[in-house]
């Protein structure tokens, strides 16, 4: 009898276990792709010409990081210039997806640092951990800036999906960037992951993601409750821009817009109309470029010349 009743109680909480490592494999080791086929794919995309990126000067960077592993950037000089971005991309992809940003910046005076999150690209790290870690590699780049271009800096951060959520929460233990634009940020991970559950698996049994999280935390010492953008965030005094699409249907546009209404220092908010998921710039290069150089004037960054578009 009492056989029968632990079985009848033990073998629904395994498999509720089992279920829960089965996510927590799928959300910390997403698929992946490789560098060089982010940077083929980028060709056959048309998002990158190949003469362009080749003729661009430009430096392989490697520094430890915070936790043990080596970080990858891609460096690109402007000479004389006391003012630096990092670019940190999306989930799944490499730096070669931020190639995009570089002019842009590079004619209105910037340095700009193109940077592989932990567990991807050319950077080491054993599993994706939505801004947990990828917050201390931020600081490990800002700091890698400011001793090589000079404490006098003005060195910002510019991050898509994943690398957005990383910038803000930086900004959060961090002041020494001069601004965080957040492309397409999520602001709580917790709540990103049980949409997501409900749209992909059609599964609404939210604790899952509560127990996941605790299987996470089992795992690899962080929890999704401490990946929230949104937590403490009044608490920024960075300038931070947001930016997302109208059309993203990964992470939800009210996400920014609820970071937005927290943010107490100073802010903008950019919808863009029509674009998916980490497009916003593709979709409408030259009213991104114009924003952003409005946001730039509006904080007193030293104006670059150079037309716009």
């Amino acid at each position: 009898m009492w056989l029968i009743l632990l079985s009848s109680i033990l073998l629904p909480c395994l498999l509720l276990l089992a279920v829960a490592f089965f996510f927590s494999q799928l959300i910390l080791f997403p698929r992946k792709v490789a560098y060089e086929e982010t940077y083929k794919k980028s060709i056959l995309s048309g998002e990158i010409d190949p003469k362009v990126f080749d003729s661009t000067a430009k430096e392989d960077l490697y520094i430890d990081s915070y936790h043990g592993y080596k970080l990858h950037g891609l460096f690109f000089p402007k000479e004389g210039s006391r003012k630096a971005i990092i670019v940190a991309h999306g989930i799944k992809w490499s730096l070669i997806g931020s190639f995009k940003y570089v002019e842009m910046f590079q004619k209105r005076g910037f340095h700009v640092l193109l940077c592989d999150h932990r567990f991807h690209g050319l950077s080491g790290g054993n599993h994706t951990s939505f801004g947990f870690y990828e917050k201390d590699d931020l600081h490990a780049w800002v700091d890698y800036l400011y001793e090589n271009i000079g404490e006098d800096a003005s060195i910002g951060l510019l991050g898509e999906s994943l690398g957005a959520a990383s910038a803000l929460q930086y900004v959060q233990k961090e002041s020494r960037a001069s601004f965080c634009i957040a492309d397409c940020p999520f602001s709580d991970l917790t709540e990103l992951l049980k949409i997501r559950l409900e749209k992909d698996f059609k599964v609404k049994f939210y604790p899952l993601v509560s127990l996941t999280s605790l299987v996470t935390k089992w795992r690899f010492g962080w929890g999704f409750h401490e990946t929230s953008p949104i937590k403490d965030i009044e608490k920024v005094k960075t300038p931070v821009m947001l930016i997302h699409g109208s059309e993203d249907h990964f992470i939800p546009l009210k996400m920014s817009k609820d970071l937005f209404r927290k943010i107490k220092a100073f802010k903008k908010l950019y919808i863009v109309p029509k674009a998916g998921h980490a497009r916003a710039f593709l979709t409408d290069p030259q009213t991104y470029e114009q924003k952003v150089a409005e946001f730039f004037k509006e904080i007193g960054l030293e104006k670059v010349e150079g037309k716009i578009g």
